[in-house]
């Protein structure tokens, strides 16, 4: 009896000593087997979504070499457009940059006031991508929304991706809607209906919409008339108010993006990608698309941070913009410049938000 213990103690501890020798071997063909899974269901996958094409070795590159880069940030800008059916499709009710740090890992989102005026073109900035579309179609109106970026925020800006309002509408309900803690609850009686721009009396053209403080799920529907709504009493009916919002929604529906619950889902995936696929108008290659897939792996544990760009003064006490006396220089409208006409002050106040 003794000799079958020793016999036993004897192979379990060859058994385990081979087992060490090749724990590092064991482990890399467990991890082979898992890669070579997800590489033949990530191939399924991008052929499924129309993307055969793509090369999967770009995911598992540094994203800064396949990038463009610019003092290790690569700079999306997100134009906002009201779309076809509307009385001004191309007019940008939103202007979003999203800054990513390669270093940190770390998404920035700045709201670019609608209002900010661009002394090159003599015209709002909201106005820039529709000249641009007017005077050439094939991407003028990107360039040119670049270009007025950097003349005022100082921003190189390396990709540009438009979205009507029927996309994102869309993009909130694919994703199954987002959550958003309404900071300050506002009604807003002067809420424009689409297609009754000129209807008679003038107040059937308009709906009440009311937003209660407090955590809350909104769909489609009701995120787009958060960040639209620009007649609410009191603070919220101001522009920076709506940049706020804005920003607050751009940030949830990044973190439902970046989510296991929808990452992980073939389906999800696959039926968002149509979505956008249909729908954008962008500059950004889709051999690229991996490289963003990876940025959002890395920034999963950062919530993106939010700079708002007021003539209100911030925490620190700066107002970086002003509202000029209304002139023929500015065309007689209500517009927004650097405060004291001084526009390197503004990039370096966003540099410095950035670091």
């Amino acid at each position: 009896m003794k000799t079958k213990i020793i016999r036993l103690r004897r192979s379990l501890f060859s058994l385990l000593s081979y087992f060490f020798r090749h724990l590092v071997l064991i482990i890399f063909l467990i991890v082979s087997g898992l890669l070579l899974f997800l590489g033949v269901k990530t191939k399924d996958f991008l052929q499924e979504a129309g993307l055969g094409n793509i090369s999967l070795l770009t995911f598992f590159k540094n994203p800064q070499t396949v990038l463009a880069v610019t003092n290790n940030r690569t700079n999306f800008l997100i134009l906002g457009i009201r779309g076809k059916g509307s009385d001004s499709p191309d007019l940008t009710d939103t202007m979003l940059v999203i800054s990513y740090s390669h270093s940190d890992q770390q998404a920035s989102l700045i709201s670019v006031p609608r209002d900010l005026w661009v002394s090159s073109l003599k015209t709002k900035i909201n106005s820039v991508y529709h000249y641009g579309q007017f005077r050439e179609q094939n991407g003028g109106g990107i360039l040119l929304a670049q270009s007025a970026v950097l003349e005022t925020l100082g921003l190189p800006i390396h990709y540009t991706i438009v979205i009507d309002f029927s996309l994102f509408q869309k993009a909130v309900d694919r994703v199954g809607g987002i959550d958003v803690d309404v900071i300050t609850g506002f009604t807003d009686r002067e809420f424009p209906l689409p297609g009754l721009e000129n209807a008679l009396p003038e107040s059937s053209r308009y709906e009440t919409i009311t937003f209660l403080p407090g955590l809350q799920r909104l769909n489609g529907v009701t995120a787009l008339k958060f960040v639209r709504s620009r007649h609410a009493e009191g603070d919220e009916g101001t522009d920076i108010a709506r940049d706020r919002r804005q920003q607050q929604i751009v940030a949830a529906l990044i973190q439902k993006l970046k989510s296991p619950t929808f990452f992980l889902s073939r389906q999800n995936l696959t039926a968002f990608y149509g979505l956008i696929r249909e729908n954008l108008d962008t500059n950004l290659g889709e051999q690229l698309y991996p490289a963003l897939v990876r940025i959002g792996l890395d920034s999963y544990r950062h919530p993106p941070k939010r700079i708002i760009l007021s003539y209100d003064p911030d925490e620190s006490g700066v107002a970086i913009l002003e509202n000029p006396p209304i002139s023929p220089f500015y065309l007689n409208q209500w517009v927004l410049i650097a405060r004291d006409n001084n526009w390197p002050a503004l990039g370096q106040y966003i540099k410095n938000k950035l670091e």
